[in-house]
């Protein structure tokens, strides 16, 4: 009995993240391209297996160049918040509810790093090729570093928050709770 409550939700669990992960990075590297196009540039490669998207060319400005690095993290967070706002607590779907907690803490998780590189940036010990890094390289002649954590905190807060409202920890934790109740 117990070995078939730990496959189910593995079942539940193992296709939710795989897809919300894939659809990430599709996110991720789709949110780049929107600038690269808006730019003029060229996509030579546009990878999901290896998240990344090679360019040549374009019209880039400081501000541009900042949007770039920014939209990576920013498209998947405007969706998943997008998605938030249809979300139906009504829904009883195990495999929906499960996929939309990993589908909205995915860009909310990716924004920790939006708070914590602008202090090691700081200290001159910032990852050298991460978007956060790069966008702090120019985003820094005119504004300080501390700005970028202030955003990403209240981002951060305001994304729990509406997944709270809507109820998607909450069924999250009804699902649980009605495996282990399945499993007496």
């Amino acid at each position: 009995m117990r070995r078939e409550i730990v496959r189910r939700n593995l079942r539940l669990l193992l296709p939710s993240a795989v897809l919300s992960i894939f659809l990430y990075i599709l996110l991720h590297e789709f949110g780049h391209v929107i600038v690269l196009w808006s730019v003029g540039a060229d996509i030579t490669e546009f990878s999901i297996a290896s998240a990344h998207v090679n360019y040549v060319g374009g019209q880039w400005t400081d501000v541009s160049d900042r949007w770039m690095h920014l939209n990576g993290a920013l498209f998947p967070f405007i969706v998943a918040a997008l998605y938030m706002l249809l979300y139906r607590r009504d829904m009883e779907s195990p495999f929906y509810r499960v996929f939309s907690v990993f589908f909205v803490l995915m860009p909310i998780c990716s924004l920790l790093a939006w708070v914590v590189i602008p202090f090691l940036y700081l200290q001159g010990e910032a990852p050298a090729n991460d978007d956060v890094t790069k966008f702090l390289y120019n985003f820094t002649h005119y504004h300080p570093a501390y700005w970028v954590s202030i955003a990403a905190v209240l981002a951060i807060v305001a994304s729990l928050s509406l997944t709270l409202w809507k109820g998607i920890i909450q069924n999250l934790v009804s699902e649980l709770r009605r495996a282990k109740d399945s499993r007496h």
